[in-house]
């Protein structure tokens, strides 16, 4: 598999007049900035751009105060692009509703940070070293030449910022600082991009935080946490599943956790986040079910009950050599305490 130079992609773009760009299923902020800031680069250029969701469900609202936060669901999609871009996404399942589109292209392109590509487009743009595809895109940007507006920086920081918990994940690197001060050169506010995402919470999701927290079950020597929320529980309180993202690390913050789990039963599935510390691979437990993601974080989708699909998880867990080392004493009192 050839990787694609930031020439060569500026390059297959020359002569290209409808793009159609999806990201994954249940988008993050890195998928839902990164699709925004190629779609505002490639405007620039001329082309026609429609942003795709994968599902047939509104676009999360957590994001919406970014510039021209305009997306259509991809089964509403009846063109046939010049160029389909998959954005943040490293296998064809991963495209949901986005699939159909991706066949009647007459090109495609994937733009990826995940470390598990499977070669399903004609070209590929991807680097598992970056801390978000958001870099990649930016990148990008900084090599065409073009205009950079500060919504487009936005876009890019925030897809940086959430793939790296506040610039606080593994993946942070010396590059991500830097790529973040030349986004912050070029117009973003960051106390603004903080505020908006983790700092804007009504009443109703700290009640779900509650709940999440009330629910918690310990297991493998109190190093696995998990908890749930439900339909039930977006209808009781009116939040969403948007409501949710921060879930996983509220859970993972607890002293001498290394794995957290947040199960949310909606639509007849169980959504499972995953998170780690670094020290498991989440994202192998999350392969080994049709999932995806990284090392500390990833997710599965179960179509089954919620017990069962919390039976299945922490099975797989067993498997996981980080769990089975034996405690050594500074950890023992963390739990202790």
């Amino acid at each position: 598999m050839s990787v694609l130079t930031t020439d060569e992609v500026l390059a297959s773009f020359e002569g290209i007049q409808t793009v159609a760009i999806c990201a994954h299923v249940n988008p993050d902020g890195d998928a839902l900035g990164s699709m925004l800031a190629l779609a505002s680069l490639l405007r620039q250029k001329g082309c026609e751009v429609t942003c795709l969701l994968a599902q047939d469900r509104p676009a999360p609202g957590l994001y919406s105060f970014l510039e021209n936060y305009d997306f259509v669901s991809a089964c509403a999609y009846t063109d046939t692009p010049d160029l389909f871009i998959a954005v943040d996404v490293p296998a064809l399942s991963r495209l949901g509703d986005g699939e159909a589109v991706f066949n009647r292209a007459l090109r495609s392109l994937c733009i990826d940070h995940h470390p598990n590509y499977s070669g399903f487009a004609d070209a590929y743009y991807g680097d598992d070293t970056a801390a978000a595809t958001g870099t990649l895109i930016w990148s990008i940007i900084k090599a065409s030449g073009a205009n950079i507006t500060p919504a487009m920086a936005s876009y890019c920081y925030v897809a940086v910022m959430t793939d790296t918990g506040r610039f606080s994940y593994q993946n942070t690197s010396e590059r991500t600082f830097c790529d973040a001060a030349e986004m912050v050169a070029c117009g973003v506010d960051p106390t603004l991009m903080s505020q908006c995402v983790y700092e804007d919470k009504s009443l109703a999701v700290v009640k779900l935080e509650s709940r999440l927290i009330e629910r918690m079950k310990f297991s493998h020597q109190n190093r696995v946490v998990c908890s749930w929320v439900n339909e039930q529980d977006f209808e009781e309180l009116g939040v969403s599943r948007d409501d949710t993202e921060g879930l996983p690390t509220i859970l993972r913050s607890i002293a001498g956790v290394e794995v957290a789990a947040l199960l949310r039963a909606e639509e007849g599935v169980v959504r499972v986040n995953l998170r780690s510390r670094g020290t498991c691979d989440v994202g192998q437990v999350a392969q080994n079910f049709g999932g995806g993601g990284h090392r500390a974080a990833a997710g599965i989708t179960f179509e089954t009950t919620l017990e069962k699909s919390i039976e299945l998880l922490l099975g797989a867990l067993d498997e996981l050599p980080c769990l089975n080392e034996t405690l050594n004493e500074s950890v023992a009192a963390a739990y202790e305490s």
